[in-house]
């Protein structure tokens, strides 16, 4: 059987862009956008902080102050389509949720990721 694992992200991209398009008008799907973009942008600049900021010898202002100014971003965009449109920001929130769960799902059935779970497991034990 083939794996399938390095095109799911693809899958989640058609069958979401498929999903908006049928549903959506091109404003509510650029507002969706830009929430995703964001969060998606502070969770790298988190990443880099908690994990690479080392391996890659970056300072750790410049990502801290990006993931401020991108929640500075965030959430005054996130007030105004409250105001005005706030589907927008429920669907945003819903899909989030869903894509968080699927890939829950997915990890606790992906073989590696047992495998590396348990290693991490067993090396926490260890010091």
């Amino acid at each position: 059987m083939q794996d399938l694992t390095p095109n799911r992200t693809l899958v989640y991209t058609v069958i979401l862009g498929l999903i908006l398009t049928a549903f959506f008008d091109l404003s509510r799907i650029a507002a969706l956008g830009i929430v995703f973009y964001l969060i998606m942008d502070i969770a790298i600049h988190w990443g880099v902080l908690r994990h690479l900021r080392i391996d890659i010898n970056a300072n750790s202002w410049v990502p801290a102050i990006a993931i401020f100014l991108d929640l500075l971003a965030l959430g005054g965009f996130v007030w105004v389509k409250l105001n005005t449109d706030p589907f927008v920001i429920g669907v945003a929130v819903a899909t989030m949720i869903a894509i968080a769960v699927s890939e829950q799902i997915f990890l606790k059935k992906s073989p590696k990721s047992a495998q590396a779970n348990q290693e991490e497991s067993h090396a926490h034990h260890h010091h």
